[in-house]
């Protein structure tokens, strides 16, 4: 299979193909994960994702971190409020709120080791 490079982020991270839902990615980091500068780690760029075959690499300047890519058992709908609302079922006095899907999780990424210095 074609080598894959995304830059990872905190969130889940998304890849549009044409007539089908988005694939994401979970990324689940088993250390701390902190910003050198102290800063939160959301929407920050934590790094760019390689994957080849099960086996992934997340890489940010001269840390790397090695992991493998693994099948969710069940496959996550990744959602967003949109702070919009609508009545259910044509009644106006009840309300429901509208969300927009994002795309499906079928795979997580699982790094579980410290970063990797490279010099």
């Amino acid at each position: 299979p074609p080598k894959q490079r995304r830059h990872a982020r905190k969130q889940p991270r998304e890849r549009a193909t044409e007539g089908k839902p988005a694939e994401v990615v979970l990324i689940e980091i088993q250390s701390l994960a902190q910003m050198e500068d102290g800063s939160k780690l959301s929407g920050q760029v934590l790094g760019v994702l390689e994957a080849k075959g099960n086996a992934v690499t997340l890489t940010n300047g001269p840390r790397t971190l090695y992991g493998k890519m693994q099948d969710l058992p069940k496959p996550l709908v990744l959602m967003e409020r949109t702070g919009r609302s609508e009545p259910y079922k044509g009644d106006p006095s009840r309300q429901t709120a509208v969300l927009k899907a994002h795309g499906i999780i079928r795979r997580k990424a699982i790094f579980g080791q410290r970063p990797q210095l490279s010099v």
